[in-house]
């Protein structure tokens, strides 16, 4: 969905919202402190330029972001979850409790706000 020469954004599987997406390191990391000093670096616009997209294109309120490195092959994801204006009323932790108690998206409706988050990248902010 949007990579530089550091991260790949790419949908989320998985129980964590409607478009949800997933930054991923391009290289080999198991964790954060091994992150080179340039994939550090590109990391806050990566993010910067992935969420504004979601804001933008499905639209969502903000963005939730938690790192999962739990599980081998061990490597570093920053799963990136929208928070919609309906869930304004549900507190965050219960909000991600309700989520990963729940079944994943449906495969329509995730790849519709994939696309819609894509178009957004080129669109909205001339991402390539």
């Amino acid at each position: 969905m949007w990579e530089d020469e550091s991260w790949v954004a790419d949908h989320c599987l998985g129980p964590f919202g409607v478009g949800a997406l997933v930054l991923k390191a391009r290289a080999h990391r198991e964790s954060l402190p091994e992150l080179t000093d340039a994939e550090a670096r590109a990391l806050g616009p990566a993010l910067r330029t992935v969420s504004a997209a979601m804001v933008a294109g499905l639209p969502c309120e903000r963005v939730y972001v938690s790192a999962w490195v739990d599980q081998p092959p061990l490597h570093v994801h920053l799963v990136i979850e929208p928070r919609y204006a309906e869930e304004a009323g549900i507190g965050a932790w219960e909000l991600q409790a309700r989520r990963r108690a729940g079944e994943p998206p449906a495969a329509d409706d995730a790849a519709a706000a994939a696309e819609r988050v894509r178009r957004a990248l080129i669109v909205e902010l001339g991402a390539p």
